[in-house]
């Protein structure tokens, strides 16, 4: 076999190796980004500075996995107003003199019957 080739599946394997690694080793920060942890920046400083050891590895993957998740901003002090509402006076009701059917306050004339209504 030519050393070239195999010199060249080797720079695979150890480039394969180091990107695997390097997304074990910062998978703590990525749960915790997943989860919108509260403490993402200090697992994620744990996690960069001390992941190296177990301790600090285990430590920060731990946390990713318990930390509450950040809460909503709250609302403004002060609500915003509520938008104004149209409210109509109930119109009056009238009556036709003539047939008794109810007509519009503005109508001049009845529509069922045909009646001029006073104003």
């Amino acid at each position: 076999m030519d050393h070239a080739y195999l010199g060249a599946w080797m720079m695979i394997a150890i480039i394969f190796m180091i990107v695997v690694g390097t997304a074990i080793y910062f998978l703590p920060s990525v749960i915790a980004y997943s989860r919108s942890a509260r403490n993402f920046l200090a697992i994620f400083l744990l996690n960069l500075f001390l992941g190296w050891s177990l301790v600090g590895w285990l430590g920060s993957l731990i946390w990713a996995l318990v930390d509450d998740k950040k809460e909503p901003a709250p609302a403004p002090f002060f609500p915003a107003p509520a938008p104004p509402t149209l409210t109509s006076a109930p119109a009056p009701i009238a009556y036709c003199p003539q047939c008794g059917q109810s007509v519009g306050p503005a109508d001049q004339f009845c529509s069922h019957c045909g009646h001029p209504l006073q104003q």
